[in-house]
């Protein structure tokens, strides 16, 4: 870094403060290439400093910024900025947090609680590194996933210790250490604008895409009212239509005593499904597991939220694709994008996971329109919402039908659905002492997320051991192809992360079971209810 290297020739004194300088500047330079705010709060000549900043950085300072291209002629002759925004600016705030609120030295909590969100940075400037107001801000923002860094004297304290990057100047008075606050954020601002807007910078090139874009707005909807579905309530099989036995099939019956060993245990038994267990209306089934306590977390694709909803609001789900494609009606259903699009953004705003978020919104905990749900005791994701269970919803862009919606945001899609695999991973890492993992129909996307998954478990040492993997499905596979390219087999990716890689390279056993999961699952879960049933004699 040129700038801070220049700084540290002309003050010598400062040699010590350029790491901390450094590593302030890549996480402000991060998250301006992340559209997300710097924030900067200060008192009385450090609110100067404050101002100053901003306006180093909301037009050009040290060099001609080129920035991205591409905006058109209305922008002409502007200078491209970075959002800044210094907190303590507005009187009108400023006085009514005073007035109205119970607490003195709130008003830049209060103001970045309003405008900040998870990814900004809050700079923090003080001489004494007291600043009662300013340590009140770092800590709201340490809530709400706001990194931090502190501008101070030595040693600066307690700023320095709240926050995520402290940078501390010499100085033996307030104003010696302003005289070096100066220096420090010049260099800083040049710094930070070569990086984002010098030649090749981070900020600049082009800007937009040069390809024709699919207009969402000119997409018609229709209510899912007037849809004939395929699956309804009387197609349910409900727990009490199952009678507890054993099964006749050795693996079952193995899969089934392994897993009814790992809840006694208190070991992770995770469901990894397709949508299809939801459409063939075996979801009951696996509700009823979950609310025996058989079940630590459920893992779907982006196709089973759709139809979990859907069958929670209007008793049915599952539409002719061969009917509805022709006419331009395939997917179009408007509340089934309501609620489940909704339910991202909900996530997204909320820092949840869409798993989370979904079993929130149906079980009215977050509200999202006037919409209810008469049927969601049927429903998977309320009934582990309600039971604190996570699921957790692995989707991808452009393959479920609520992304052909308007109301798609896949910004927000992408980032609950990346909280959810952050939570998988972790439940992962609880396998070292062996549990089960049982795919259920997720040909590809489950078992790809079980295999990153499990790679970032045994790379942070916490690999799982001995456990019972099994996979459900209709494919006749020969499990010998699974290592030769030549052959169908080795393109199932199930089979082989789920069935083979994966227990085999940690100690523990898979297993195929081949059927239709109408029989397959519907035997597990009788074998299971028999098993814990004869234990507690029912």
């Amino acid at each position: 870094m040129k700038h801070i290297d220049s700084l540290a020739k002309k003050s010598p004194e400062l040699g010590s403060a350029g790491q901390s300088i450094g590593n302030a500047i890549a996480l402000i330079c991060d998250a301006f290439e992340r559209e997300r705010k710097l924030f900067i709060a200060g008192n009385g000549g450090s609110m100067s400093d404050a101002l100053h900043i901003s306006g180093e950085l909301l037009k050009s300072f040290a060099i001609e910024r080129k920035g991205y291209e591409g905006y058109g002629e209305d922008v002409k002759g502007l200078q491209p900025g970075v959002p800044v925004w210094v907190l303590g600016n507005n009187p009108s705030l400023t006085s009514a947090v005073g007035n109205d609120l119970p607490e003195k030295g709130l008003g830049f909590a209060q103001e970045l609680f309003a405008a900040g969100k998870r990814g900004d940075v809050l700079l923090g400037i003080s001489t004494s590194g007291g600043a009662e107001n300013v340590q009140r801000a770092f800590r709201v923002a340490k809530a709400m996933g706001i990194k931090t860094v502190s501008l101070t004297g030595t040693p600066g304290e307690p700023m320095s210790s709240l926050a995520d990057v402290a940078i501390k100047t010499p100085g033996g008075d307030t104003a010696e250490i302003q005289e070096y606050h100066v220096r420090v954020y010049h260099a800083f601002c040049a710094e930070v604008e070569e990086q984002l807007f010098g030649e090749g910078g981070r900020l600049t090139g082009p800007y937009g895409t040069s390809f024709g874009l699919f207009d969402f707005s000119k997409i018609k909807t229709y209510s899912l009212s007037e849809r004939e579905n395929r699956t309804d309530l009387s197609r349910l099989v409900l727990p009490e239509s199952i009678p507890p036995q054993k099964s006749k099939n050795p693996q079952i019956a193995h899969l089934a005593e392994q897993t009814n060993r790992a809840r006694k245990r208190g070991l992770p038994v995770i469901v990894m499904m397709g949508a299809h267990l939801i459409k063939n209306g075996l979801s009951p089934l696996l509700i009823d597991l979950l609310e025996r306590g058989c079940v630590s977390l459920v893992a779907c694709n982006g196709a089973c939220p759709i139809h979990d909803v859907e069958l929670a609001f209007c008793g049915g789900t599952s539409e002719s694709v061969p009917e509805a494609l022709p006419q331009g009606k395939f997917g179009f259903a408007n509340e089934t994008a309501e609620i489940v699009n909704g339910s991202y953004l909900e996530a997204f705003k909320r820092n949840m996971g869409a798993g989370e978020a979904l079993g929130a919104v149906l079980a009215g905990d977050v509200p999202l329109g006037e919409q209810s749900f008469p049927y969601r005791e049927h429903s998977l994701l309320y009934a582990a919402y309600k039971r604190k269970i996570p699921v957790t919803v692995h989707a991808t862009i452009g393959t479920d039908i609520v992304d052909q919606h308007p109301s798609a945001d896949f910004e927000a899609k992408g980032r609950s659905c990346g909280i959810d695999f952050s939570i998988f991973a972790e439940k992962i890492t609880h396998l070292e002492k062996g549990g089960v993992i049982i795919d259920i129909g997720g040909a590809v996307t489950q078992p790809e997320v079980l295999l990153k998954a499990t790679s970032m478990a045994a790379n942070v040492g916490k690999a799982p051991r001995g456990i019972t993997t099994a996979v459900l499905d209709l494919f006749d596979v020969d499990l010998g192809d699974i290592d030769d390219e030549e052959k169908p087999g080795y393109y199932r990716r199930d089979i082989k992360s789920v069935v083979v890689r994966i227990p085999k390279a940690f100690g523990g056993r898979g297993l195929y079971i081949q059927g239709n999961q109408k029989d397959t699952f519907v035997a597990l879960y009788s074998h299971l209810k028999y098993l814990m049933e004869s234990e507690t004699g029912a």
